[in-house]
C-alpha cells in the first residue's frame, strides 16, 4: 500500500519552514515528487524539498543526501520536480532510509514576501538491486 503524505497543497511562505508527519519506510531508496501550484510574488525565491529520517528509538534525526539532483529538490517557478535518492555502500548517516522518513519543506528567498502552495506526492520507496 502506497504511503499517503497529507500534503494536497499547502502555502508556504518566504521564509518559512515546515515538516510533514512521520512515516514508516517501504524500502532503502526513494523517489520524491512535489509540485508547486502557485508562485506569487516570489521574486527569485524557491520552494526546497529535503527528506529527514530516524530509526526506532526516534531519537537521531538525519537528513538524507540526495542522490539526482546531488543538490536536493529545488523549485523556483509552477512545475513538477522530482529527486532520487539512493542508498550505498558508505557507512555514512543520511545514506539510505532508516525506519521512518518525513519531508522538509523551506522557502528561502530574500524576503520578498511571495508564496508558494505546494503539493507533495506520495513517496516511492523501493530496495536497491545490488548486494551491500
Amino acid at each position: 500500500m502506497a504511503q499517503t503524505v497529507m500534503i494536497p497543497g499547502r502555502r508556504v511562505t518566504d521564509g518559512e519552514t515546515f515538516r510533514t508527519d512521520w512515516m514508516s519506510r517501504g524500502g532503502d531508496c526513494i523517489i520524491l515528487r512535489a509540485e508547486a501550484l502557485v508562485a506569487e510574488g516570489i521574486d527569485g525565491d524557491t520552494v526546497d524539498f529535503a527528506l529527514e529520517t530516524r530509526g526506532e528509538d526516534g531519537t537521531s534525526v538525519t537528513t538524507i543526501t540526495p542522490t539526482s539532483p546531488s543538490a536536493g529538490l529545488s523549485i523556483a517557478s509552477v512545475g513538477v520536480g522530482t529527486c532520487l535518492y539512493l542508498a550505498t555502500t558508505s557507512g555514512t548517516a543520511g545514506n539510505g532510509a532508516k525506519e521512518q522518513v518525513r519531508v522538509v519543506v523551506t522557502v528561502d528567498g530574500a524576503g520578498s514576501g511571495g508564496y508558494f502552495v505546494v503539493r507533495i506526492l506520495p513517496l516511492i520507496f523501493f530496495d536497491s538491486a545490488r548486494a551491500y
